[in-house]
């Protein structure tokens, strides 16, 4: 239940927030962020790092539910709000890296996933790497609205 809880909460929140006319450049966003998540937590449990439980729907190991939910909806609003200064993407960076561990605290306190050979410190450095590569991949594919901007001038 705790899956589809964050999914729910993670759609409300992307309904506030998006703005669907960017949707179509955005929404690559996410499916990197999609393809990119799940590629870390197949291989993090092949590893034996960590575990999920009560998985539901299967996907990559973990639930769909939360890959279609706070994976999917954080990329598409991280490319949507990506600043286009670099000193304000490093902030950015370090501030949705640590609202990510937050939520990867909260579940982890439900039981559905749990530290094997793995440390939270270890989370967040993988984390701010993600988020790195997703702000990378947005400006170097025109994808984000700050590298759309500067090509229109």
């Amino acid at each position: 239940m705790p899956w589809v809880i964050a999914a729910i909460v993670s759609w409300i929140i992307f309904y506030f927030l998006v703005d669907v006319w960017q949707l179509k450049r955005t929404i690559f966003g996410g499916l990197f962020t999609l393809a990119l998540g799940s590629m870390v937590d197949w291989g993090g449990q092949q590893l034996d790092l960590y575990r999920f439980y009560d998985v539901i729907i299967p996907w990559a190991g973990c639930s769909m539910f939360y890959k279609f939910g706070p994976i999917f909806t954080m990329g598409i609003l991280f490319t949507q709000y990506l600043p286009r200064k670099p000193i304000l993407q490093v902030i950015n960076i370090l501030v949705v890296s640590l609202l990510y561990l937050a939520m990867e605290a909260l579940i982890l306190q439900t039981g559905v996933a749990e530290y094997r050979n793995w440390h939270i410190l270890a989370s967040l450095v993988v984390d701010m790497g993600a988020f790195t590569s997703l702000t990378w991949f947005a400006q170097t594919f025109q994808w984000s609205p700050a590298s759309h901007r500067e090509n229109r001038i």
